[in-house]
């Protein structure tokens, strides 16, 4: 299964970092002194230096509690903290007074599925894509997928990875979870498509080495077999798949 919440983090920073912009100077003080707290406490995040980010970003709400971007990046906080109810109080707040910003409402989804509310996530999903301005759909909907692909919802979870892909032919996540999902339904030619698209355009992984044999060996490919195994042993030799694949020799 992919790991939605690296998928989250790694989404939260870029579109963060996308939104920095120079003080506004029609805004108060207050709140341009939250803006600057609130740069500085994502960069301490940033350096994984949470009690200083956790300092800088309480500053930042105490001086303008509506701002969004405050909010965005102290739910980012609490969320890795483990703080539940933190986190979901400030990704809220931050989707509410922002609709439209889609990387929030993205991340607040991802944030509700990994806490076993699957169904209330994909809300937040289609809220991100709600949005024409939004640069990265794919994110939105291999993680809409991923999530009801948890609760064996598989025909929406492939509709949502199948508009993944057509939104960026070259998402490696898409691909590789569309394959899984076609390989386990028994339609091995077209996993093999995405496997091959994904291992054009992503580095090889042991899970997707792993899935690309598994698949070989339905089709009765036995020299593509041998080569992902070669490569599967060279490259991941102390991993789970590579084991696994030890077993079935």
């Amino acid at each position: 299964m992919l790991r939605i919440n690296r998928l989250c983090m790694l989404l939260v920073v870029a579109g963060l970092l996308q939104a920095c912009v120079a003080v506004n100077p029609g805004k108060s003080r207050e709140e341009q002194a939250s803006d600057v707290n609130t740069e500085m406490g994502l960069g301490y995040l940033q350096q994984d230096n949470y009690e200083l980010a956790s300092e800088k970003l309480i500053k930042a709400l105490r001086q303008n509690p509506e701002s969004v971007k405050a909010n965005y990046v102290y739910a980012v906080l609490q969320d890795k903290l483990g703080q539940r109810e933190l986190a979901e109080f400030h990704y809220k707040k931050a989707t509410e007074l922002d609709p439209k910003n889609s990387e929030a409402a993205n991340n607040f989804g991802a944030f509700l599925c990994r806490n076993g509310r699957e169904l209330e996530s994909e809300k937040y999903f289609l809220k991100a894509l709600d949005n024409p301005l939004y640069k990265t759909p794919e994110y939105a909907y291999t993680n809409a997928a991923i999530c009801l692909l948890q609760i064996n919802q598989s025909v929406k979870g492939k509709e949502y990875l199948r508009k993944a892909v057509a939104s960026k032919s070259d998402f490696g996540p898409a691909l590789l979870a569309l394959s899984d999902v076609l390989y386990k339904e028994g339609d091995f030619a077209n996993a093999k498509l995405y496997i091959d698209r994904y291992h054009l355009v992503s580095r090889p992984s042991a899970r997707s080495l792993w899935l690309a044999i598994r698949n070989a060996l339905e089709l009765d490919r036995e020299g593509e077999v041998e080569e992902l195994a070669q490569r599967l042993e060279s490259n991941f030799p102390a991993s789970e798949e590579y084991q696994q694949w030890k077993q079935i020799q």
